[in-house]
C-alpha cells in the first residue's frame, strides 16, 4: 500500500468515528505534511481522493472542510410508497445462469462459477415504474425450474422457500443516485426518447456467517415520480 493510501484509510476511519462534525474545518496540505511527513504531492493527493470520496468538501479561499452529508450515521430508512393507491404488479422478463466474470466478482465468492440472473419490471397501474436485474448466489436457490418465470416474482419469497433464509433480516449495502441511461434494452419499456432519468440503485444484500460474500447484487432504474424515501436519525453525536 502506498502512502497517501494509508494516510487517506487513517482519515477516513477517524471521520467515520466521530474525530469531526460535519462542516468542521479539516487539515490543510500544509498540516497533513508537517503530521504525516510527507511531500506536497502526497498531501495534495491524499485531500483529492477523500474529495473524492466525499468525505471533504474543498472550498477555494477558505480551506478545506468534513462534508456535510452524513456519514456512518445511524439512520432509520423508510422507503415511500408513491403508487397513492394504484395497483402494483410485478413482471419477470427472464431466468438464467450466467458466469460473467465481472459479476462473479460483485457477489465475492470463491466457491461459484456461476450465478442466477433475473430481469424483472415493476408496475405501478399499467406504467413500469422499475427495471431491475438481480444477479444472486445459485447455492440458495432452487435452479431446477427455470422456465417457470411466475416463480420469480418474488426473489426473497424464492430465496426463503428454497433456502429458509430470509433476506429483508441480511445485512444489505445500498447506494441510490440520478443517473441519465441511453441504454435501448432499459428505455424500451419506458420511453420513445433516447435518454430518460431514473434514480439508479445498487444493493448488495450479504450472506449470514460468511464474510464478505454476497446473497445477491441488483442493479435497479427507478422513475423519480415513483421512488423516495424518508431518514430519520438521532444527533449526529451523542
Amino acid at each position: 500500500m502506498s502512502k497517501y493510501q494509508d494516510i487517506v484509510l487513517k482519515l477516513v476511519e477517524k471521520l467515520d468515528n466521530g474525530w469531526l462534525n460535519p462542516g468542521d474545518r479539516f487539515y490543510s496540505e500544509a498540516e497533513i505534511s508537517r503530521i504525516y511527513h510527507v511531500s506536497s504531492t502526497t498531501a495534495v493527493k491524499v485531500l483529492n481522493t477523500l474529495e473524492q470520496q466525499n468525505k471533504v468538501t474543498r472550498v477555494q479561499g477558505s480551506g478545506t472542510f468534513v462534508a456535510k452529508e452524513a456519514h456512518k450515521q445511524v439512520a432509520m430508512i423508510t422507503d415511500l410508497n408513491l403508487a397513492e393507491g394504484q395497483t402494483e404488479s410485478v413482471k419477470v422478463l427472464l431466468v438464467r445462469m450466467g458466469d460473467d466474470q465481472d459479476v462473479l466478482q460483485k457477489l465475492h465468492s470463491d466457491e461459484i462459477n456461476n450465478y442466477l440472473e433475473v430481469r424483472r419490471l415493476r408496475y405501478i397501474g399499467k406504467k413500469v415504474s422499475q427495471y431491475s436485474i438481480s444477479y444472486l448466489n445459485p447455492n440458495y436457490l432452487n435452479t431446477d425450474e427455470l422456465d417457470n418465470l411466475s416463480l420469480f416474482n418474488s426473489v426473497y419469497q424464492k430465496v426463503r422457500d428454497d433456502s429458509k433464509i430470509d433476506p429483508f433480516e441480511l445485512p444489505f449495502k445500498q447506494k441510490n443516485w440520478a443517473k441519465t441511461v441511453s441504454d435501448k434494452e432499459i428505455l424500451q419499456y419506458f420511453t420513445q426518447e433516447a435518454k430518460q432519468l431514473f434514480i439508479y440503485q445498487e444493493r448488495e444484500t450479504y450472506l449470514p456467517l460468511v464474510s464478505g460474500e454476497l446473497l445477491e447484487y441488483t442493479i435497479s432504474y427507478k422513475l423519480p415520480e415513483f421512488w423516495g424515501y424518508e431518514a430519520t436519525a438521532t444527533a449526529y453525536r451523542q
